[in-house]
């Protein structure tokens, strides 16, 4: 009978290539040429340039295997440049900060225009220069299976040449714009120009995108080019406006909402930082007129408790991820969120350090009604300068009754999976933290001790974690003391150790 090996069951194959590394991956293909033959499609599969781009040898003779090629530079040996035309790519990030002189970008358009198979592409380009933008819509036509771009422009462009890109662009499903340039570099003529390209979109057939990133720090462009642009998408899902220049940006996405010309749109993340004690009211009117309900709200912003009660209020039914990592808000506004968002199945927040000066028992009472949160990521902010745990001023303080609060209700939620609490007191410690409060937490698979004071950490809490978080899997950083890690993995050795 012929002997099977792992080779002859394909299903198997790729389950075992799946847990193993590159460095493993690279020990496999040298065992033999049967192991090579194995092993090589999925070595080269996906190929990082970030360090060192393999040479011109390599490139021949895995070319049938290479599907994705990373951080590669516009500015590359020419030969290999040229070898790209002959992968079957599917995804080509080339390195962002890598825009190369104006013949290498013309040429790296030529290279493009002859990988049929493209799917995913990331490149920075002088869209400023016109020899480039024109060369730049040709290769877009030329690449009908493109289905994601992500493109950055240094300066601010010809606003009728960003139209026509855009309109080029029109059978994507992602698109990610970054245009880095202000007002005030452009004359009376260019605005003119914008002007006419917002007429120009708005005339253009409806877009198939799903999903937009944008990023501009000038007015005009979002006045011009991002307020019809988002008009033609009725099929937009995801939209992330990374800095919203002023109030008249939203004012726009409510007036689109409330035409009903975003009814897809499920996920949004907003740059608020410009609109200050002002974002409550906004909100409050951008949030009431999506009518499907959001499943995912990011928001960076200086004033995140006033922007806390519009995402309540309109959001508490369908909302399961919010982000406020870079929007401070008071440990009673969390209490209110965490109270009034029963669907939450990802939270990261940051308590605001300033905030911890009054008490509002009421508020700090509630109990989190989102029970089946997966994961949560809690930035304490500095209450670590303020106190020790074992200090006597601890014990009466508004931080003590905190965090009292909030280890309390993170002890209840029963389907918490992911668990990162950024604290630089040793708060997971034994009998001095609030490590026995997280008795409940028998599906906790995934813990990031990074931010916190771990150093203290050893076999008493090793051995607690073995014991009570029974599906613990992967804690990070990598580099916690070594009786810790020693005991850990004694009890529980299916436990990995990543980086921070």
């Amino acid at each position: 009978m012929e002997k099977i090996t792992p080779f002859d069951i394909p299903l198997l194959n790729n389950e075992i290539c799946q847990y193993l590394s590159r460095k493993d991956l690279t020990r496999c293909v040298l065992v033999s040429k049967t192991w090579a033959s194995q092993f090589s499609p999925v070595l080269w599969r996906d190929l990082d340039c970030s360090n060192k781009t393999p040479g011109i040898l390599a490139f021949t003779r895995q070319q049938d295997y290479i599907r994705t090629v990373c951080n590669i530079r516009i500015e590359c040996n020419s030969i290999i440049r040229e070898q790209l035309a002959s992968l079957p790519l599917q995804r080509l990030e080339f390195d962002e900060r890598s825009s190369g002189i104006l013949r290498k970008q013309m040429r790296v358009m030529s290279v493009l225009e002859r990988i049929p198979t493209l799917q995913h592409l990331k490149i920075s380009l002088s869209l400023d220069y016109s020899t480039i933008h024109q060369q730049w819509i040709r290769t877009l036509e030329a690449l009908p299976g493109l289905e994601s771009l992500t493109l950055t422009c240094r300066r601010l462009m010809n606003g009728m040449a960003l139209q026509k890109v855009l309109q080029a662009c029109r059978g994507l499903r992602y698109l990610s714009v970054t245009l880095t340039g202000y007002d005030d570099e452009l004359e009376e003529e260019d605005r003119q120009e914008y002007k006419e390209a917002r007429e120009a979109i708005r005339s253009m057939p409806p877009m198939r995108l799903c999903e937009l990133f944008f990023n501009s720090f000038a007015d005009v462009v979002q006045e011009n080019i991002l307020q019809p642009l988002l008009e033609r998408c009725p099929s937009m899902e995801k939209l992330h406006i990374v800095d919203v220049r002023s109030g008249l940006t939203l004012e726009h996405l409510t007036k689109t909402l409330k035409e009903n010309k975003l009814p897809e749109l499920r996920h949004l993340a907003l740059g608020a930082h410009r609109l200050g004690d002002g974002i409550g009211d906004v909100l409050e009117v951008v949030l009431h007129n999506i009518v499907c309900g959001l499943d995912s709200f990011v928001l960076e912003d200086q004033n995140g408790d006033l922007a806390a009660p519009p995402i309540i209020h309109h959001q508490s039914r369908s909302l399961t991820r919010l982000e406020m990592l870079d929007t401070p808000i008071s440990p009673w506004t969390l209490s209110d969120l965490m109270a009034g968002l029963p669907c939450l199945r990802i939270v990261k927040v940051e308590i605001d350090e300033n905030a911890y000066g009054y008490r509002d028992h009421r508020r700090l009472n509630k109990d989190w009604k989102c029970v089946d949160l997966r994961s949560l990521e809690l930035d304490f902010g500095s209450v670590d300068v303020y106190f020790d745990f074992d200090d006597n001023g601890w014990k009466d303080s508004v931080e003590k009754m905190c965090m009292d609060h909030v280890f309390s209700q993170v002890g209840k939620l029963t389907s918490l999976q992911e668990l990162n609490l950024e604290c630089e007191q040793d708060m997971y410690r034994k009998g001095h933290g609030y490590l026995e409060q997280l008795t409940g937490l028998k599906q906790l698979k995934v813990l990031d001790l990074t931010d916190t004071d771990y150093k203290k950490l050893g076999k008493q809490e090793a051995s607690w974690m073995a014991e009570n978080w029974p599906k613990l899997l992967q804690v990070s950083p990598d580099h916690l003391p070594a009786v810790f890690k020693k005991t850990l993995l004694r009890k529980r050795p299916l436990v990995e150790f990543i980086k921070g």
